[in-house]
């Protein structure tokens, strides 16, 4: 049995000291009370005339004189946790002194675990897109880098946040169907807006058929300074004055897959595939080549008398 003296519960007894007593024993419940599959613990409190320094020894109450309450810490570290980020999150915070930030998370925290091989890390070690020790992010050694950069533009009812996303992904080669690693250097933008952002029933595209644009875009509430014009709706996110923090991550995951591409090489100089027996040329050679040449030959030997005019025909071409 745990008892710890407390006070000032609301229907516990008026200014008198309350005992808090926890059942470690299943007793029968008194009629007064109610109990749920909820309620892991109940609680009992009982009016003392004594003061908190001195507990006498319990002794059994009435059932009028019990109450429960409800407690569940299960629910209470859950609650705790909902509104933290999940570790390697790029969540902006506001902060009207912090004007350039950095982050550093890992493809595969961002979902793109299938861009990241042990070739993407050996590119991105080279190119000096590495992760320092940060008790915010562990456990991504054998993980491929994303290294972002934010400078921080603030207007009146908006934030605008211009960044550039440095990492490398692992394609593959258009030549020979090897890993490629691609170094990504992506810049973007993103505007942050108090107001709700409304799309316009009519988006004008600029100029068309020589006719000048003559009205941009407006935001709900203010109109747009022309600077921020270039950003995309897709860009463009509410964020109240109230919310003190926004997860930015999805955005950097969709710059990450704007920029996959069908046509990687793994090396300026690849050779690719042969096409006749499939044999990568940058690692082995095949005698396809050879054995064009020799039926070549087979067929200029079996033309005959026409074949001395050939060499005539290929001089003149």
């Amino acid at each position: 049995m745990m008892m710890l003296g407390v006070g000032g519960v609301a229907g516990a007894g008026a200014g008198l000291p309350l005992v808090l007593r926890r059942r470690t024993r299943s007793r029968t419940p008194p009629p007064s009370m109610v109990m749920t599959p909820l309620h892991r613990s109940c609680f009992f409190f009982r009016p003392q005339p004594s003061s908190l320094s001195h507990y006498p020894s319990p002794s059994p109450c009435a059932a009028d004189d019990l109450f429960t309450v409800d407690y569940d810490p299960e629910e209470e570290e859950e609650e705790d946790e909902e509104g933290s980020p999940w570790e390697g999150a790029v969540v902006y915070r506001r902060d009207a002194s912090v004007h350039h930030l950095e982050y550093a998370t890992t493809l595969e925290r961002l979902g793109l675990g299938d861009l990241s091989s042990p070739h993407s890390r050996a590119r991105a070690a080279t190119m000096g897109i590495l992760i320092l020790s940060s008790p915010n992010l562990t456990g991504t050694k054998d993980e491929t880098p994303v290294l972002v950069s934010l400078d921080v533009a603030r207007r009146r009812g908006r934030l605008r946040l211009d960044g550039i996303v440095r990492t490398v992904i692992t394609l593959g080669c258009y030549g020979c169907a090897e890993p490629a690693p691609q170094g990504i250097f992506a810049n973007f933008s993103l505007l942050l807006t108090e107001g709700r952002v409304e799309e316009p029933d009519v988006v004008d595209l600029g100029t068309i058929f020589e006719e000048e644009q003559t009205k941009a875009p407006v935001l709900t509430g203010s109109q747009e300074d022309g600077d921020d014009e270039d950003i995309d709706w897709d860009d463009r996110l509410h964020f109240p004055a109230g919310e003190k923090e926004i997860d930015i991550s999805k955005h950097i995951r969709d710059i990450i897959h704007l920029e996959i591409t069908l046509d990687a090489l793994c090396s300026p100089t690849c050779k690719g595939l042969c096409v006749g027996c499939g044999e990568n040329l940058n690692t082995s050679s095949c005698s396809c080549n050879t054995e064009k040449q020799q039926a070549k030959a087979k067929n200029v030997q079996r033309r005959g008398p026409l074949k001395d005019l050939l060499k005539p025909l290929q001089r003149s071409f």
